[in-house]
């Protein structure tokens, strides 16, 4: 038993080794694409060729013609930061992976927008401090286990809460909030009752899911998270498919009887003002 585990752990690291040298080399031959949307881009294929998560992006751009400010939490190797840029968009992106950084850091040199977007190299939690994450790219989770990621590929890295990080610099200005962080995003937002609460209301897009890629049972914030929300006046949409507004009643029938129409995994959450279903409707 002791040699079995000894050879999948010595297996386990030389698989991570080989793809970090792998990453390497393939980084050190970049060659960028111009993306439909029209700026370059480089780092995943569905992302430079205009594939990744359309429902998302046709929201975000309508969003983006109308506000001021992009926060882009869970900003992995910078698509929606870029698409942000382009835009004309002020940006403030969190991403604490170093290997997405690398990336997310040369697509704006690329296309010239290195001084149009503030970078913070750390994730966000409701307090400061060192933890560790696990796996990497665009499935890197706070939550061992998450989508079956091995613990043994973690890495540590810095957090803090949106609240410390940005303060009241974003009052009176319409900001665009996306956050996909994989699993942790109720403990992010509890670090951000400031920027929940602040004038104008936020408009939060935010991927939260029931039990995908989670181990060992439902998520037990997935309620709570919308009650935060609900908590600062906000309305709650779901986009996708079946796009409709997430009223009280409608999440107990989801939560208990299994009525999973309009809950896939990205919701919006918006101020009673906006008409919400005309902005998920793509």
């Amino acid at each position: 038993m002791l040699e079995r585990i000894k050879s999948k752990l010595k297996n386990t690291y030389a698989a991570c080794v080989i793809r970090t040298l792998r990453d390497e080399l393939r980084f050190a031959r970049r060659r960028y694409r111009k993306t439909p949307s029209g700026f370059l881009f480089y780092g995943q294929k569905q992302m430079e060729t205009g594939n990744f998560e359309k429902d998302e992006t046709t929201i975000l751009r309508k969003l983006f013609n109308s506000a001021e400010v992009f926060v882009d939490i869970g900003a992995n190797i910078g698509y929606f930061t870029c698409l942000a840029c382009q835009c004309g968009m002020r940006v403030i992106a969190f991403e604490p992976i170093n290997s997405n950084l690398k990336y997310l850091y040369e697509n704006l040199r690329e296309n010239g927008w290195h001084k149009n977007a503030e970078v913070f190299p750390m994730g966000a939690s409701d307090k400061p401090g060192l933890v560790d994450i696990f796996g990497e790219g665009t499935g890197a989770s706070l939550l061992e286990g998450w989508a079956g990621v091995s613990s043994l590929q973690r890495q540590t890295i810095s957090v803090s809460s949106l609240d410390l990080v940005l303060g009241d610099r974003l009052a009176g200005k319409q900001t665009v909030i996306k956050m996909d962080v994989e699993g942790a995003e109720f403990q992010a937002l509890c670090g951000a009752s400031k920027l929940l609460g602040q004038l104008p209301r936020p408009i939060w897009l935010v991927e939260i899911t029931l039990s995908e890629h989670r181990q060992g049972g439902k998520n037990p914030n997935f309620e709570a998270t919308f009650e935060l929300f609900w908590k600062y006046g906000y309305e709650a949409y779901s986009i996708g498919s079946s796009p409709c507004l997430v009223t009280r009643a409608k999440l107990d029938d989801y939560l208990n009887n299994g009525n999973n129409k309009g809950f896939e995994s990205n919701f919006l959450f918006v101020a009673p003002n906006l008409n919400g279903i005309e902005i998920v409707r793509c």
